[in-house]
């Protein structure tokens, strides 16, 4: 099974012009008014093979964005060490069905399939991959209603497997094992990077069935399935500090990437550069950071002023000391014009020169490009710590390389928080689905929807 889908970039500082590169954009959700408009973007980025991956890392403040976040992403990009059962697809079982994933984890990797919605007296299973401490592998019965609620517990442990095989070292944390379950009405077989490790024959009634996985007991894990590009990531509670964990923990993995990390409220990517982007972050490797030139950036904005973007009469705009806060940041007035001038000027910010400018102090990491050979750098950032002054400040100062902004590449940031109290984000938003209707993303029933308000 392959690891992903590959793209080649032409590289002007590649020994031989060409770089192949994956790009995984990252971002912390989940308001769905905002990120309904995101997906639009990404989804057509992908469609023009610009981005591999995006990674949605599940921050949801209400039950009902969480909800939606899970009906718009509902294949599992990461389990936590929680024991709580995710889906992850269905299966048919008529004649052979197959389904496969491939997990990295350290131990306790749990597979379960049951009847679609627990329809139905059929029994389910459920696999416990590397458990009792990465030594044991079984398959066992487990009750329906076991696999579905969030307080798991773990009567099924008691019972007698179906069967079982010793199977040290069978996981890794670090390494990507090849998952696969083939189901027939005559019985089960679970095989792990092509050898087969539990052959059951026990009968399996024909049926739909709804999988489950998850992780637990000290053990966390990282997914991926057959033709998916899109992932939830689960966390276990608030604090940046698990992304980072996460990827500096794999950083050897990612070491050929570029990583996009993308606010949950940009509405706005100008696609048609989006590879420029992507090729000067490649090539241009003494930044740590790179930033698009983004609307309604406390820093980007003082360079879109003094560029022409912003005329004077509209606004002045000071460069922010250290780059922190400043009179755009806490300004809902002023965000709201600037919104408004760049909806009616796009072209205006879209037409500027591609020279970078090197940056030094704190940035706001709205839509930023980092190198994946780096996330090691990252280790440091915990709990809900500041990953901005640590990424923007603290990594580039020791390692002596500057940040820049890349002019190029315009992203649009709805806004900060000192401006939501009296921004009218609603009427914003509008016109921002209006600018993505007239750039082509929206179906025809969404634009006609737009056209008659």
């Amino acid at each position: 099974m392959t690891t992903t889908r590959r793209r080649v970039l032409t590289g002007t500082h590649a020994p031989d012009g060409v770089v192949d590169h994956r790009v995984v954009l990252v971002t912390f959700a989940g308001r769905r008014d905002r990120m309904e408009l995101l997906t639009r973007y990404v989804a057509e980025a992908m469609r023009r093979k610009l981005i591999d991956e995006w990674h949605v890392w599940n921050f949801a403040r209400n039950a009902a964005d969480d909800r939606w976040l899970r009906e718009q992403f509902p294949m599992i990009g990461r389990s936590p060490d929680n024991q709580v059962y995710f889906p992850a697809g269905r299966v048919t079982v008529a004649g052979n069905a197959r389904w496969r994933c491939r997990v990295r984890a350290g131990h306790d990797v749990h597979i379960a399939f049951g009847p679609h919605r627990g329809d139905g007296a059929a029994p389910a299973y459920e696999f416990v991959i590397g458990g009792w401490s990465n030594q044991r592998t079984v398959l066992r019965h487990v009750d329906n209603r076991d696999l579905l609620v969030l307080d798991h517990d773990d009567r099924a442990i008691r019972r007698p497997p179906i069967a079982a095989a010793a199977t040290p070292g069978i996981l890794s944390p670090n390494t990507f094992r090849d998952i696969e379950l083939s189901i027939d009405p005559t019985g089960v077989v679970l095989s792990v990077d092509g050898a087969e490790i539990l052959r059951s024959r026990t009968p399996v009634p024909a049926g739909m069935y709804d999988v489950q996985v998850k992780t637990g007991y000290g053990s966390d894990g990282e997914w991926r399935f057959p033709g998916v590009t899109e992932y939830l990531y689960n966390t276990d509670g608030p604090g940046w500090g698990q992304v980072y964990d996460l990827y500096s923990a794999h950083a050897p993995y990612y070491a050929d990437a570029v990583f996009l990390k993308c606010d949950d409220d940009v509405v706005y990517l100008q696609l048609d550069k989006l590879a420029d982007f992507l090729r000067f972050r490649i090539d241009q490797q003494r930044y740590f950071l790179v930033t698009a030139n983004v609307v309604n950036n406390n820093v980007c904005a003082y360079y879109q002023q003094q560029s022409g973007a912003i005329p004077a009469d509209l606004m002045t705009l000071e460069l922010p000391p250290g780059g922190l806060r400043g009179s755009l940041w806490e300004s809902p007035e002023l965000a709201s014009r600037l919104h408004n001038h760049f909806l009616n000027n796009p072209d205006v910010f879209e037409q500027n020169t591609t020279a970078p400018i090197p940056w030094r102090e704190r940035l706001s990491i709205n839509f930023v490009a980092w190198l994946g050979r780096d996330l090691s750098y990252m280790s440091a950032i915990s709990g809900d710590g500041d990953d901005e002054r640590i990424l923007s400040v603290d990594i580039p100062s020791y390692l002596q390389r500057p940040n820049c902004i890349y002019p190029g590449f315009v992203a649009s940031h709805l806004s900060y928080f000192p401006q939501e109290a009296t921004m009218d984000t609603a009427a914003l938003l509008s016109r921002y689905w209006r600018l993505a209707a007239e750039r082509g993303l929206l179906t025809p029933e969404r634009s006609m929807e737009l056209a008659v308000r």
